[in-house]
This record gives C-alpha cells, sequence and structure tokens, in this order.
C-alpha cells in the first residue's frame, strides 16, 4: 500500500511535468502485438504459479528491471542533479 501510493505520487509528478508533452498515437499493429504477448503471458501466468507465486512476481520483475539498468539511471540522475546549481555537485 506504501508502495502504491508512492508509485501515485510519482505518476502524477511525472504527469504534470510532461503534460505538455504530445506524443503521436502507436501503431494499431505495434498496439495488437504487445497486446497478444501480454496476453500470452498472462493466460499462461498459472502454469508458472506452480513454481512462483504471482506476487513475488509483480515485486521482482520490476527490481529486476531497474537493478539491469542501474548504471543508465544513475548516470541519468547525476546529470539531472548537475543541473541544479545551488547543490553543487560536480
Amino acid at each position: 500500500m506504501i508502495i502504491e501510493s508512492l508509485l501515485n505520487l510519482i505518476f502524477s509528478f511525472l504527469k504534470i511535468c510532461f503534460s505538455w508533452l504530445k506524443l503521436p498515437q502507436m501503431p494499431s499493429g505495434l498496439v495488437s502485438s504487445i497486446n497478444s504477448f501480454l496476453d500470452l503471458i498472462f493466460d499462461n501466468l498459472s502454469l508458472l504459479g506452480f513454481f512462483i507465486r504471482p506476487a513475488t512476481l509483480t515485486v521482482v520483475i520490476p527490481l529486476l528491471i531497474v537493478l539491469i539498468n542501474f548504471e543508465s539511471i544513475y548516470k541519468f540522475t547525476m546529470w539531472i542533479l548537475r543541473k541544479i546549481p545551488f547543490i553543487g555537485i560536480q
């Protein structure tokens, strides 16, 4: 519940920051491909449920993505912090 509220807070902050950005619609072929891929995963989740609980997957998969991309996330965060002049990070 705490994580959900934090994610909602971050999402609303990002929504406010990037509300001026208007992106074009995704092609329908790409949307249908992504939907069929996600349907394939979630339809077979019961088979995976024999080995791993789905609640565990919802926590582990985002953490895995962050850990794999940690260097890029760190560089991006430091780049943003260096742009703020009164912090004094060199």
